[in-house]
C-alpha cells in the first residue's frame, strides 16, 4: 500500500503536481541522479514508528534478482572453500574413542597379570564393546554409501565405487574403506563392494578379546563360559593369526574338554592341530605305513635312525592323542599317534646331543641317554614331554596290536632308565605282559 502511494506521489512530482497528503507530509530531499528524486516518507501515528522507504526505480526488480543471485553465489563459494580447506588439511572424520580400544585391552592384560581378575574382565568387555561400536559405525557408512541410487547402478565393482566416493567427496565412506585396507590390506578386498561389506561384518569381533574373557572364566573355573569364549576366539576372522595363537586356544579346549569328562570335543580339538602337521597329513599312506614296518621289523633303534621329523607345535596333539586312544582301546590309532610323538622327542633329543658334541651319531637309544645323562636342560625337555610314558604307551600299543618284539624292546628300556612309575610298569609288563583294561569314556 505505501509503494504505490509514493509510486503516485512520484509520478505527480514529475507531472509538476502535489504530492497527495494521507495521514503524513512528504518532503522533496537532494536529488540524486536522473529523473528518480530520493523521497522520504514519514509517517506519524499514535505510536511513534519511523518508516523510511525509498522510491521505487523501474529496473528494481532486476536489481533485486542480481543481488540475490550474487548472494547465493557467496554462500555456494564459501561452502566449497571450506570443503577444499577440508580436504587439503587431511580431515577425515573419526569415530575413534578417546582411549583406543587395544589401548584398553593392554590395560586389561596388565590387570590380569596382577591377578585383578575382575578389573582384568571389565576392561576386556569394554575393548571388545568399543571395538563393535567402531565398526558398526564404518559398517553403517559403507551401507549408506551403497543404498545410494547411483551407486546402485556400478553393481559390485568396487572401483567404480571408490571414483564416486572421491568424485562426490564422501569423506565418511572414505575415511571407512582406509581404515579396512590399512588393517587388512587392498588385496582383502578383492575389487568387490558385496566382500567388502562382508569384511566389515566380520571386523567387528575381536578375537583376541574373546580369548581373554575366556582366560578369566578359565581361572575362576567357569569351564563352560570359558569354552564357547575360545571358540568365538577361534571363528573365522579377516586379520591374520600366527599358527601358535590357534593351536594355544586349541590345546585349551582339549584341556578343558579332558577335565569336564568332554572327550569328543578333546579329540576335535587335538585332531585340528594336527592339521598343521604335513608329514602327518601327507603320509597317511606310504610314508606312514613305511615308518610302521620298520618300526615293527627292525626296533625302535633302526627306527629312529631312519627317519626324523620336528614339529614341536603337534607333539602335545600326537602324545594326548596316543594316550587317549589306548585307554579307550582304540589300539591302532594309539600307535600310529605315539609313534609320531616318540619320533618328534627323539628327533629333538638327538638334534641337542649332536649340537652338545658335533661327530656324534645315532646307534641305540641307551647311548643316548649316557650322551645326555648330564644336560639338565634335556632332562628337563623330557620330562615336560612325558618321554618315558610316551614309549611305555607305545610298547603297550604295539603288544595290544600283536608285536610283542618291539615292544618288548621299548619295555626294557625304559625299565633301565630312571623314569619313576613308567620304569616299574615296564618291569611288570616284562615279567608278565598284560593289556590294560579300556575305560569307557563318554
Amino acid at each position: 500500500l505505501y509503494e504505490c502511494r509514493w509510486i503516485n506521489a512520484l509520478r505527480a512530482r514529475r507531472l509538476g503536481g502535489a504530492a497527495p497528503r494521507r495521514g503524513g507530509r512528504a518532503q522533496r530531499s537532494a536529488p540524486v541522479g536522473g529523473d528518480f528524486p530520493l523521497l522520504h516518507y514519514t509517517l506519524r501515528q499514535k505510536n511513534p514508528i519511523m518508516i523510511r522507504m525509498s522510491a521505487i526505480s523501474p529496473r528494481l526488480p532486476f536489481i533485486h534478482a542480481f543481488l540475490l543471485v550474487f548472494l547465493f553465489l557467496s554462500v555456494v563459494n564459501a561452502l566449497f572453500s571450506q570443503t577444499r580447506n577440508q580436504t587439503q588439511r587431511g580431515r577425515m572424520p573419526t569415530f575413534e574413542a578417546e582411549t583406543p580400544y587395544w589401548y584398553t585391552m593392554e590395560e586389561g592384560k596388565k590387570f590380569f597379570r596382577e591377578g585383578d581378575y575382575g578389573q582384568a574382565l571389565r576392561y576386556f568387555e569394554d575393548a571388545r564393546n568399543e571395538r563393535r561400536r567402531i565398526w558398526t559405525r564404518w559398517e553403517t557408512t559403507f551401507i549408506s554409501l551403497l543404498s545410494i541410487h547411483d551407486v546402485r547402478r556400478f553393481g559390485d565393482s568396487l572401483d567404480f565405487v571408490e571414483t564416486y566416493i572421491n568424485d562426490r567427496n564422501q569423506f565418511d565412506a572414505a575415511a571407512a574403506l582406509a581404515e579396512l585396507v590399512y588393517h587388512l590390506g587392498r588385496g582383502a578386498l578383492q575389487n568387490s563392494a558385496q566382500t567388502t561389506l562382508t569384511l566389515f561384518t566380520l571386523m567387528k569381533e575381536y578375537p583376541e578379546a574373546e580369548y581373554w574373557i575366556g582366560e578369566v572364566y578359565r581361572l575362576e573355573g567357569e569351564r563352560d563360559i570359558a569354552l564357547d569364549q575360545y571358540r568365538k576366539a577361534l571363528a573365522p576372522h579377516p586379520e591374520e593369526r600366527s599358527p601358535d595363537w590357534k593351536n594355544d586356544i586349541l590345546y585349551k579346549i582339549a584341556e578343558l574338554g579332558a577335565t569336564g569328562q568332554r572327550y569328543n570335543e578333546m579329540e576335535r580339538a587335538l585332531l585340528e592341530v594336527l592339521k598343521d602337521d604335513t608329514l602327518w597329513q601327507e603320509s597317511e599312506n606310504f610314508v606312514r605305513n613305511a615308518m610302521a614296518q620298520t618300526l615293527n621289523n627292525e626296533g625302535i633303534n633302526q627306527f629312529l635312525t631312519m627317519f626324523r621329523h620336528d614339529n614341536g607345535k603337534t607333539e602335545k596333539a600326537h602324545r594326548l592323542l596316543g594316550h587317549y586312544y589306548y585307554i579307550s582301546g582304540r589300539y591302532n590309532l594309539a600307535e600310529a599317534q605315539l609313534m609320531f610323538a616318540a619320533l618328534n622327542t627323539n628327533t629333538v633329543v638327538i638334534a641337542e646331543a649332536i649340537r652338545k658334541r658335533f661327530d656324534f651319531t645315532f646307534t641305540t637309544l641307551d647311548d643316548l641317554m649316557r650322551e645326555i645323562e648330564r644336560r639338565p636342560d634335556i632332562q628337563k625337555y623330557m620330562a615336560g614331554a612325558d618321554y618315558f610314558k610316551t614309549l611305555y604307551y607305545l610298547a603297550a600299543s604295539l603288544y595290544a596290536n600283536g608285536k610283542a618284539a618291539p615292544a618288548r624292546d621299548l619295555w626294557t628300556f625304559v625299565s633301565k632308565q630312571r623314569g619313576g612309575e613308567w620304569t616299574l610298569r615296564s618291569q611288570n609288563q616284562l615279567r608278565s605282559p598284560f593289556i590294560e583294561a579300556p575305560v569307557a569314556m563318554p
